[in-house]
């Protein structure tokens, strides 16, 4: 006769498989008692369980509860003192981390990557207003449901605007140069955090060459982004420059704000719509084979995708994670 396993318990929760694993913590999929509804448990890993850990932990619970946005993933519970480790409940989101969309063979079409980007943008000018940095925006934040709505997840990093955190703790490949030094951040951060994002969910590669952590952090500090079309010609002017304008190293140099980051991302969404140019038409291929459909697109405008084959980049061994999360 079989014997059952037990079922593993957090506090009420009963869990029904894990989601994920993060710097600190992990994420389950579970169901309160006497509740058929789906959530997302995050818990402190026993290793994770130290003042500072606690602290981050305690205030992304807090700040979980104040933040009621369509775009950001909502806390629905806590328990700070459950003996097996904290843990905060969100609401289940039912769909795909976009670090499943931010490699050359698997990119989303273009006009995706536009809504997204102009979601999560709302949701951290809302953060903003309440007087949080994020910190911490990547693809593997962001969660693209089926019916395209897009939610921004974990404010594990987050600090109030003007202040620093109590380490350096977000994710090396997207954070904004002041932020790997350790100074005082606002909404001009996360702009630059979120340019990296679009530049990466538009080409499949990081705006830097790097083999480990401590060259991608000279080259975030002191190169130039490489220029997009280096990667992907295909795409306009237009939505080039809210890229380049949101990476701008020295913070002065970017968007003010979000209201003027959504503006102009809003404008090149309209201009690429209204263009009757297939802006998807590169996603995918290799350098050679792009060079061949610009030269071919020039001469003509009828052009079957079937001619070409496919071939993908090898990803950057950059790690994404730096710190705590």
């Amino acid at each position: 006769m079989s014997v059952t396993p037990p079922i593993l318990r957090i506090g009420p929760y009963s869990i029904v498989r894990e989601l994920g694993e993060g710097a600190t913590s992990n994420v389950y999929l579970a169901l309160r008692d006497g509740s058929y509804a789906s959530v997302a448990l995050k818990q402190l890993r026993r290793a994770s369980q130290t003042p500072l850990h606690k602290a981050m932990f305690t205030a992304e619970v807090e700040l979980g509860h104040k933040m009621q946005h369509r775009n950001i993933v909502r806390v629905i519970d806590a328990d700070l003192n459950e003996p097996t480790g904290a843990y905060l409940v969100m609401e289940y989101i039912n769909g795909k981390p976009l670090d499943r969309h931010d490699k050359v063979e698997n990119l989303l079409p273009l006009d995706k990557v536009l809504s997204v980007t102009a979601q999560v943008a709302e949701a951290l000018k809302y953060a903003a207003e309440m007087g949080v940095v994020h910190r911490d925006v990547k693809p593997g934040n962001i969660i693209l449901m089926p019916n395209g709505v897009a939610k921004l997840a974990d404010f594990g990093c987050a600090v109030p605007v003007s202040q620093m955190g109590s380490v350096v703790a977000g994710s090396l490949a997207y954070m904004s140069p002041e932020q790997i030094e350790g100074e005082a951040l606002d909404q001009r951060s996360d702009i630059y955090s979120l340019g990296a994002v679009l530049y990466r969910l538009l080409t499949g590669h990081y705006s830097f060459e790097a083999d480990n952590q401590f060259d991608a952090r000279i080259a975030i500090l002191n190169y130039p982004i490489i220029p997009i079309d280096t990667y992907r010609k295909a795409l306009p002017k237009v939505l080039t420059d809210v890229v380049e304008r949101a990476m701008q190293k020295d913070p002065t140099q970017r968007y003010a704000d979000w209201d003027a980051f959504i503006a102009d991302l809003a404008r090149a969404s309209q201009l690429i719509e209204q263009s009757d140019y297939d802006m998807d038409l590169y996603r995918g291929f290799s350098m050679n084979t792009q060079r061949e459909l610009s030269n071919y697109m020039s001469q003509s405008r009828e052009f079957s995708r079937s001619v070409f084959s496919r071939s993908g980049f090898s990803r950057s061994t950059v790690p994404d994670t730096y710190g705590g999360g």
